[in-house]
């Protein structure tokens, strides 16, 4: 079982990193899929998000759930049976849940050049630090959807109603504009090989 990482965060969180390098038969060893996960995995074409899917219900295993626990809501958003905050990601050769007591989001990406060309899409002119690595760059995307997972609403634009502050602080903080509420999440940030993880959590 390749889990390549464990982290505790506040709130009772625990996080869980899986490092894909198994094809699909291996990854399906050991659980037992609902209906739903057959279909929804019947419906991804790509080899890397097959196995990206089936990581992650190792994962789940790993943290003592089966499928039958997991479900989600009409905006897409994954809770657990047990009334407890999940959130999932995976990108490329990883995959990770986040499971705590608080609302969270968690979103893992690979650290790519092109994250520059795209950045104005996502970050506000007062966003974008001088010297943004494409590290820096890519946790200031990991931050905005790791919020927007931890929220759990449709509409919410990362260019004009999630700001990144406190980025070179311990704790990143985003500031999102929701309904006329404003709304803060700190954050706690991992880093490993060419990946950036955050994880948002809603405290109050």
């Amino acid at each position: 079982m390749p889990i390549y990482k464990k982290y505790v965060a506040p709130y009772n969180t625990q996080i869980i990193v899986w490092r894909i390098t198994e094809d699909e038969s291996v990854l399906r060893e050991g659980i037992s899929l609902t209906k739903l996960c057959i279909n929804r995995l019947d419906q991804m074409k790509s080899n890397v998000h097959r196995c990206g899917f089936l990581s992650v219900w190792q994962l789940l295993k790993a943290a003592g759930y089966s499928p039958e626990d997991l479900y989600y809501d009409p905006n897409g958003k994954p809770h657990l049976a047990d009334k407890r905050y999940i959130s999932i990601s995976h990108s490329h050769q990883f995959s990770t849940i986040a499971i705590g007591d608080k609302p969270l989001g968690i979103d893992i990406e690979k650290e790519r050049s092109k994250v520059h060309r795209i950045a104005s899409r996502f970050l506000h002119s007062t966003e974008l630090t001088p010297n943004g690595t494409d590290r820096i760059r890519t946790t200031q995307w990991c931050i905005k959807e790791a919020a927007y997972k931890a929220l759990g609403k449709k509409g919410i634009s990362f260019l004009h109603d999630i700001r990144t502050t406190n980025l070179y602080n311990e704790h990143p903080v985003a500031v999102v504009k929701l309904n006329e509420k404003t709304i803060k999440l700190n954050n706690w940030l991992y880093f490993w090989e060419d990946y950036s993880c955050a994880l948002a959590i809603k405290t109050d």
